[in-house]
């Protein structure tokens, strides 16, 4: 019994660490994404043109990355349901584990794809003389 309530212990408290890692993630993204807007702003504002913006940056792999932490956090669920409400640990984490490292290996290919580098933006076309 003893056993149990440390399992059941040890599996909530990681799954509120990992809940937890992904909030300071997203709240670093946003403010990483913040601060690339405020100096496109600032460039604005002074005249300058910004390069544009690759669309789809680094989509695929971060689509991966997003599955595998689902799929991560869903097996690790399903490995803590049924070794506490089942009673049988060791299904629990091989049914569980298994599910785990499906998600891990998503994980894997987020971190060695790498994306397309963006396309080079078309220069504008030179002023004409008479109109200098």
């Amino acid at each position: 019994m003893e056993g149990d309530v440390l399992l059941a212990t040890l599996f909530v408290g990681t799954m509120l660490s990992g809940v937890f890692i992904i909030f300071l993630a997203m709240r670093h993204y946003s403010e990483v994404q913040e601060r690339l807007h405020r100096e496109r702003m600032a460039m604005i504002e002074r005249g300058h043109i910004p390069q544009a913006e690759p669309k789809g940056r680094g989509r695929g792999s971060s689509r991966s990355l997003s599955l595998g932490i689902i799929v991560v956090g869903l097996g690790l669920s399903l490995m803590t349901i049924i070794s506490i409400a089942g009673g049988s640990p060791g299904a629990g984490v091989g049914v569980g584990g298994a599910i785990v490292i499906i998600g891990a290996a998503f994980i894997v290919r987020s971190l060695v794809i790498r994306p397309e580098p963006p396309a080079a933006a078309p220069t504008p076309p030179p002023v004409p003389r008479d109109l200098v």
